[in-house]
């Protein structure tokens, strides 16, 4: 099939004793994916020779060799033109070839990058003239754009946001970066809805693309200076399963976001990038959608490959101001022909892999976990009710019965009492994650895997629902 201004290479199929040389013009893509099942357990080794290339906004070094593990779908860009030599196992390869840079839907993230940028200096003077006026003080400082990307599913909303927080990094910003789709595990596992700041270099081998675990402190070194999240616990994997719940966590984070603001002044200024659940036109998922956008006072809307959800949002926004009296701009790109959908068992490969670094840590660092004893009566354990003993839609949380059900499971490790309210437990931060190795019902003992050592003490865990539990992590 002919599209006007794009045209692809034929596929190409490499053994793993095969290097291939891949040249790229600018604004050209290489498109890859590394099948789940690799023949060497290796990977794909990409070496940029020439040019320069980068993967979501973050740069490749030249001459430098990289591995790409099992499941990573995603492309390289060059806007200059550069050569690579890839070899391993990888396939579904092909280079997305665009006549003029106008053709390629890259351009629009490059010149919102640059608008954002001209946004970000903007405030950083006026907020310098404000603090001269007031003798220094940051009161009543704005902070930079608070940017919301939204769109349906498989639009490519996490990749757009982790390039341009990547773009905003390398020009010198601190860029705060907030997750409120809880599929995603920003920087944390699965099931989660986080923010972090982004000041330092991305890991381009993170099958997640720099969003993943790696790039949290653990009991092992990192590749990459790592990122401090913070994380809120859901324990669902949609947001339909428990609105409430999500909603009062969005609005948590939000106050961690401002929090944060009020503490850096260069984080203020350099702003937020928000990705979101997969939204329709919907009216759960738009109301979903505006309460992001009032929570954390967004200003710049970007809806991708969603015409019908930028028209909706424009007429529920469109004479709206943000508690800075900002007008809230909306902005609708299209979607990149390069997004791949990801099926079922790819995000089953991805949680579960995800459960394992943290634990046991991946290819470039071994981690060694710590696994305890502990009797049923040394832990505190909450869930929420069954959905049969919900009472007026209000979810809140009950002691958890121990037994052998727990088994697999992976649970939160709250910052907060085993004597405080269910409601404090439920919308306290996370302090970390555990897993029930093993239920002894006879003895009533449980062994439990955690990242360091050290007692648990008082501090409650919370079983959620999702993910579901990882029967081989120590197989």
């Amino acid at each position: 099939m002919s599209i006007p201004g794009l045209g692809q290479i034929a596929p190409q199929q490499p053994t793993t004793s095969t290097t291939n040389t891949i040249t790229l013009r600018p604004f050209w893509e290489w498109r890859f994916r590394v099948p789940r099942s690799s023949p060497t357990g290796v990977g794909a080794t990409v070496r940029l020779t020439s040019g320069t290339a980068e993967r979501d906004g973050t740069e490749l070094a030249l001459n430098h060799t990289y591995v790409f593990p099992r499941n990573t779908q995603s492309r390289l860009l060059t806007y200059t033109g550069g050569t690579l030599e890839v070899s391993g196992d990888y396939d579904d390869s092909s280079v997305a070839q665009y006549g003029t840079p106008g053709h390629s839907p890259q351009l629009s993230v490059l010149n919102l990058h640059f608008a954002l940028q001209d946004l970000r200096a903007a405030v950083g003077k006026s907020n310098n003239n404000n603090n001269l006026n007031q003798g220094g003080s940051s009161d009543g400082a704005v902070p930079g754009p608070r940017v919301m990307i939204c769109g349906g599913k498989d639009r490519g909303k996490t990749s757009l946001a982790r390039t341009l927080a990547a773009m905003a990094t390398r020009m010198g910003g601190q860029p705060l970066v907030a997750s409120v789709d809880p599929r995603e595990g920003m920087l944390a596992l699965p099931g989660t809805i986080s923010a972090a700041v982004f000041g330092t270099v991305m890991d381009v081998e993170d099958p997640a693309g720099g969003f993943g675990v790696s790039g949290t402190p653990s009991s092992g070194p990192s590749a990459v200076p790592v990122k401090l999240p913070m994380v809120y616990y859901v324990g669902r994997e949609r947001v339909d399963e428990d609105v409430g719940l999500w909603r009062d966590l969005v609005g948590k984070l939000g106050s961690s976001v401002r929090a944060k603001f009020a503490a850096d002044e260069l984080v203020r200024e350099a702003g937020l990038i928000v990705d979101t659940p997969a939204a329709s036109v919907a009216k759960a998922e738009v109301e979903g959608l505006i309460h992001v956008v009032n929570e954390f006072a967004i200003n710049i809307v970007v809806v991708l490959g969603s015409p019908a959800l930028y028209t909706e949002l424009q007429r529920r926004l469109g004479t709206e101001k943000t508690p800075h009296g900002e007008t809230i701009a909306l902005l609708d790109l299209v979607k990149s022909d390069g997004v791949a959908a990801r099926d079922k068992d790819h995000m089953k490969f991805n949680r579960e892999a995800a459960i394992k670094e943290y634990f046991f840590g991946d290819a470039k660092r071994t981690l060694s976990p710590f696994t305890q004893s502990v009797g049923f009566d040394e832990v505190a354990i909450f869930k929420a009710p069954d959905d049969s003993d919900y009472v007026d839609d209000q979810t809140t949380l009950e002691q958890a019965e121990i037994s052998a059900e727990m088994s697999h499971w992976t649970l939160a490790v709250m910052n907060a009492s085993i004597n405080d309210p269910p409601e404090t437990i439920r919308q306290a931060p996370v302090m970390g994650f555990v897993a029930i190795a093993d239920v002894d019902e006879n003895r009533r003992r449980l062994k439990i895997l955690s990242p360091v050592s050290g007692r648990l003490g008082n501090r409650p865990l919370v079983w959620g629902r999702w993910p579901e539990p990882y029967i081989n992590l120590l197989g």
